[in-house]
């Protein structure tokens, strides 16, 4: 069914309707709608990318901790659904591109919404660009090119100008190459390919018992606890992206209702897929040792199980997945990046803000976050050892400082009673709840994110990070929120 088909047998309020909403937050109209129910699953859907994230960070969780870390998906699994009931609360309320630095200046103000607009960014840019990181090796394997650091930036660097162009030319034929991918690759053939995975392992060809799934290679005590957090980085890290839908609201047509349902469904879909996926890849390992030493470690495993022909279709599906994400992901960071320059929070705002008359894209935003992207992926290569671990940690932190500051000004406009009230999904009676366990889940993630000492130049990166907001705010920012010179319109507050 199309976008348009389940538009029209909707009884929500028309795209005019959805235009006055916007308008009645402050602003007019500018982004192309042209998003429906499905187009917004599928933002979201290629946002998490799960077949891409298990491809890019399967290797390290499972030479982090051994096979015992699958279970680790289902405890991120649980707190994540806590999040997302209450981004989907939000995404109800306040149907807006920029979502978590628009909900927060909503309902704290733009001072506190410059912070958590700062994070989304950290969030988004390093999240594209780790998959884009995930894709180079697994394409080049499969041609059978050496994978070194100057050819895995070339490919990188392809990618992400290929990415670009797509974007530029407008949302519309992104998000249909999104759509074609969200059902033929994420929702399709994983499908298919991780039930032959599980059929393999557990029926037809089975090379280890079900207890191989509690085995460790780490001896317990500090050094297994230290392991195993470290090991539920690929559930942290996959299972974020949810909320894209949201931070495209602005070009979806009833957005009030297609988006927070959008988020719940992705998230749930991703975590039922995503399980099975890692369990039917690792009860598949013949050879630990092996599996975790080679080149790409997913790829051994499905030649192993699957054979060569096997190996090639899925990681296929991998990398078109993999270039999805990458996909929608720029799209998202380039609409929080608009956002932001809207309401005059960046340097050069007023450039950044523009809108391609031709396309409807926000043309040089999506340009600055390109280069940011293209800064990341050289100081990546060349300035870390662990340069995926790095940047897959940054996106992951930003991620979680962006659900932990949502959390927390969702908490505060309760208790002051200044949450709009207008909403198409409610939590009723179980709202106050959901919120505290949500924020304590995100505390626990970000301390797992920067405690541990391998984590530790994740943090100092990120820190770098926030310093660089924190000296934009003291030195312009403040000032210019406090002028009313930036910030969001005054008047729509809330609706």
């Amino acid at each position: 069914m199309t976008d348009d088909q389940l538009s029209q047998r909707s009884t929500a309020p028309s795209v005019t309707s959805d235009d006055e909403e916007l308008r009645a937050l402050g602003y007019e109209p500018q982004l192309e709608r042209s998003m429906g129910a499905w187009s917004s699953f599928s933002i979201s859907i290629s946002c998490m990318c799960v077949t891409a994230g298990v491809f890019t960070t399967y290797a390290y969780s499972l030479g982090m901790v051994g096979p015992v870390f699958v279970w680790t998906w289902l405890i991120v699994s649980i707190g994540q659904l806590l999040v997302a009931l209450v981004l989907a609360e939000l995404a109800g309320r306040m149907p807006i591109s920029g979502y978590a630095y628009q909900w927060t200046s909503r309902l704290i103000n733009s001072h506190y919404g410059w912070f958590v607009g700062w994070a989304g960014l950290m969030a988004f840019i390093p999240g594209f660009t780790g998959l884009n990181f995930g894709l180079a090796p697994v394409l080049l394997n499969r041609l059978g090119i050496e994978i070194t650091t100057t050819s895995t930036v070339l490919v990188v660097v392809i990618v992400l100008a290929s990415q670009l162009a797509i974007n530029l030319a407008g949302v519309r034929i992104a998000s249909r190459i999104n759509n074609a991918v969200a059902f033929a690759v994420e929702i399709g053939l994983s499908i298919i390919l991780t039930a032959i995975l599980l059929i393999v392992g557990f029926v037809t060809n089975p090379v280890q018992n079900v207890g191989f799934l509690t085995t460790s290679s780490v001896e317990g005590g500090t050094g297994f606890t230290t392991a195993i957090l470290l090991s539920s980085l690929l559930a942290m890290w996959v299972l974020t992206g949810f909320e894209g839908a949201a931070d495209l609201a602005e070009e979806t047509k009833m957005p009030t209702r297609h988006v927070p349902k959008a988020v719940i469904r992705a998230l749930v879909f991703a975590i039922v897929v995503g399980f099975l996926m890692i369990v039917g890849l690792t009860m598949n390992i013949d050879n630990l040792a092996e599996a975790v030493g080679a080149d790409v470690p997913v790829s051994h495993i499905l030649e192993t199980a699957l054979g060569a022909t096997g190996a090639a279709v899925f990681e296929s599906v991998a990398i078109i997945a993999l270039y999805a994400g990458g996909l929608a992901n720029m799209a998202a960071a380039s609409r929080l990046m608009f956002s932001l320059s809207r309401d005059n929070m960046l340097p050069a705002s007023s450039a950044l803000k523009k809108v391609s008359p031709q396309t409807k894209s926000p043309s040089a935003a999506l340009l600055v976050v390109a280069a940011f992207s293209l800064i990341l992926i050289l100081v990546g290569s060349y300035g870390s050892s662990q340069a995926m671990a790095l940047i897959v940690g940054m996106a992951a932190l930003g991620y979680y400082a962006v659900y932990g500051l949502t959390v927390i000004a969702v908490l505060i406009a309760s208790r002051n009673g200044s949450l709009p009230t207008k909403t198409s999904f409610d939590l009723g009676g179980y709202a106050g709840p959901v919120r505290w366990a949500a924020l304590l889940w995100t505390i626990v993630v970000v301390l797992c994110l920067t405690v541990p000492e391998l984590n530790h130049q994740t943090a100092l990166t990120a820190g770098v990070f926030f310093v660089l907001a924190g000296i934009w705010y003291g030195a312009v920012l403040r000032k210019r929120i406090n002028d009313d010179t930036a910030g969001v319109p005054q008047g729509g507050t809330i609706r």
